[in-house]
């Protein structure tokens, strides 16, 4: 049985390390910075970078001074395309596709698929910038500075 969509760990990890950066516009932040902003374990980090870097979202500068930031617009990026971007996703099937499983259970997988496609279209409508990280509300102790010029306000686009 194939499982249906789920937001696996590292689509979240994407879309954390997107959303942070794209709450820290026109800088480069170091890459133990964004892992700590972004609560992303570094090695996994730097996994997830690569494939961002691999569609032109992020880019990525070695050594001093070096870090990653946002290499597109927030509006311009959709959290379906991130998704994308670090993994497959099986979209729903068709009736008969549901009808070929033959395993007794059209009427979950029709369930589990709608549910999925809700996901998928929330994905597709919300941008980046919807929903950029409020960087004045992480109660946690980060392990960053957060430049005055950010000043933790979170500026919704889309409104």
């Amino acid at each position: 049985m194939e499982k249906c969509f789920m937001l696996t760990q590292t689509s979240e990890y994407a879309l954390r390390a997107m959303c942070a950066l794209a709450a820290r516009p026109g800088e480069t932040v170091p890459a133990a910075e964004l892992a700590s902003q972004a609560d992303v374990p570094p090695p996994y980090l730097a996994k997830i970078m690569q494939q961002l870097a691999a569609t032109n979202f992020v880019s990525g500068r070695r050594g001093i001074g070096g870090g990653y930031a946002l290499a597109v617009d927030p509006k311009d990026v959709t959290a379906l395309e991130v998704v994308m971007a670090v993994g497959p996703i099986r979209k729903p099937r068709t009736d008969a596709e549901l009808d070929e499983l033959g395993d007794g259970f059209k009427s979950l997988h029709e369930r589990l698929d709608r549910a999925a496609s809700g996901v998928l279209e929330e994905f597709r409508r919300s941008t980046i910038a919807d929903l950029m990280q409020d960087l004045g509300a992480i109660r946690r102790e980060p392990d960053m500075q957060v430049p005055p010029e950010s000043n933790g306000a979170h500026h919704n686009i889309a409104s």
